[in-house]
């Protein structure tokens, strides 16, 4: 079996958790806040709305967590590059 990129499997965790959290936010809104008239948002198409906001917020918080981790691999990069350019003058 091929093994994911680091981007597909975050992607694929993402998804995931999703699915996972839609029928969770699913259940608390109709338990939880005690509005049973919100019991048809567990048909397929309220399902599927509530995954697709879930899904896109989750990418959402990750570009932004993942944004102040893009400087500082830039950052390492730069430094790896520079202890190469004097090992190599050596």
């Amino acid at each position: 079996m091929k093994k994911l990129s680091p981007v597909k499997r975050k992607l694929v965790a993402t998804l995931l958790f999703s699915v996972f959290a839609s029928v969770i936010g699913i259940i608390h809104g109709i338990f939880f806040d005690l509005d049973f008239s919100q019991i048809k948002r567990l048909s397929l198409g309220g399902f599927i709305l509530t995954f697709i906001v879930v899904f896109v917020l989750m990418l959402l918080l990750e570009w932004i967590f993942d944004l102040e981790n893009h400087n500082e691999i830039k950052n390492l990069r730069k430094r790896i590059s520079k202890l190469e350019k004097k090992s190599k003058k050596k």
